[in-house]
């Protein structure tokens, strides 16, 4: 592991402002990582050194208590003297060919956009990103009562606790408590705890934030802009995230809804059937109906929705109602905001625009 961090700070710090992968990305790269992390990674050498890397972190996503099996894609990185000889095609293929033989559903990076769509990556999801600034704090939540609210650096003794709060929401990921701290703090993020009259109220780590009532809102939101000093503070919800939507979203200065990442859908079946049960039971209602898809490389599936039931089968052959679609073009179609309001000719459209998102701390 020592050349890996070797190496992914030598490019990194080249292409952009010096990294510290052992304190940026503690899960994976810090000394208290769970071993195993190095078999992660999958490695171009010449004459025994290493001139590429691709890394694929395997995690489990789970939306309204079903699992989603993903691979969390980071660390791409080629030596600049080897750049243009066709590494990364190899180790992004050799690592999606990976995943496809260890029954990944889907493949999860950050990075950019025309980048990644040469590997079948784009951007996808539904999040909500509303800015509040300290302005909207002074005017909006002036009576706002913050007595008694204390926020503290979070310390081992409070794992429990936030752990805990973590496996109760409704998206979540397959968190371990021993290695708990290492995900909080991953990104530079400091993990602060939120405390009401002594009695522990939630935790926030970057845009995590926790609580075990979402009715405090208003006023850990004042708290947390004079305990930070921040002029603004970005605060994020899914769309199943209805409470901590209505507080926010009437203080908010300005409110966002777009993608968070980019995805590379491998299980179709498994995913669009999830999805759209997902929206169905926690966003809101989706129309029943049938459809066929064929998506180029990818295979031809029929989909029926009856009272959000979904059943996704692989067709084993197209007729002349089939919707085809290229690979980005289908992913686009589903995870996509313009494609959510467009509209897509035989597909329903409440089908569009399915809610997939994730905390940025589950990143890789």
């Amino acid at each position: 592991m020592p050349r890996i961090i070797d190496f992914i700070n030598y490019v990194f710090s080249q292409a952009h402002v010096p990294h510290d992968f052992k304190r940026l990305l503690p899960k994976v790269y810090g000394d208290e990582a769970p071993a195993g992390q190095e078999d992660f990674h999958f490695l171009a050498k010449q004459d025994g050194q290493i001139v590429g890397c691709v890394a694929l972190r395997p995690t489990t996503l789970f939306f309204g208590g079903e699992e989603l099996s993903c691979g969390f894609v980071g660390s791409v990185s080629v030596h600049p003297y080897h750049r243009g000889e066709g590494h990364m095609k190899r180790l992004m293929a050799d690592m999606t060919a990976y995943a496809k033989e260890q029954n990944y559903d889907m493949l999860i990076l950050g990075g950019q956009r025309q980048r990644y769509e040469y590997f079948g990556f784009d951007k996808a999801g539904l999040l909500l990103r509303m800015d509040v600034s300290r302005t909207n704090v002074r005017h909006a939540l002036s009576g706002a009562d913050v007595s008694g609210l204390e926020i503290t650096d979070l310390s081992e003794n409070d794992i429990d606790f936030a752990f805990s709060l973590w496996q109760k929401r409704t998206v979540s990921s397959l968190r371990k408590r021993e290695t708990f701290m290492l995900d909080l703090q991953s990104w530079k993020n400091r993990p602060l705890l939120i405390s009401l009259n002594g009695e522990k109220l939630g935790y926030v780590s970057g845009s995590e934030l926790l609580l075990n009532d979402e009715k405090y809102l208003p006023s850990v939101i004042k708290a947390l802009f004079s305990f930070t000093g921040a002029d603004s503070i970005k605060f994020v919800a899914g769309l199943d995230q209805k409470a901590r939507i209505a507080y926010v979203k009437d203080i908010a200065e300005y409110s966002s809804l777009g993608p968070q990442e980019m995805i590379r859908v491998l299980n179709w079946e498994r995913t669009l059937k999830l999805f759209l049960e997902f929206k169905h039971k926690h966003v809101c209602p989706i129309q029943d109906g049938c459809a066929e898809l064929d998506i180029a490389g990818e295979g031809a599936f029929s989909v029926d929705v009856t009272e959000g039931k979904a059943e996704v089968k692989r067709l084993a052959a197209t007729t002349e109602n089939t919707v085809s679609l290229d690979l980005l073009s289908a992913q686009r179609a589903f995870f996509g905001v313009p494609e959510m309001l467009m509209g897509l000719q035989g597909i329903p459209q409440s089908w569009l625009g399915l809610p997939f998102y994730m905390s940025e701390q589950d990143g890789f």
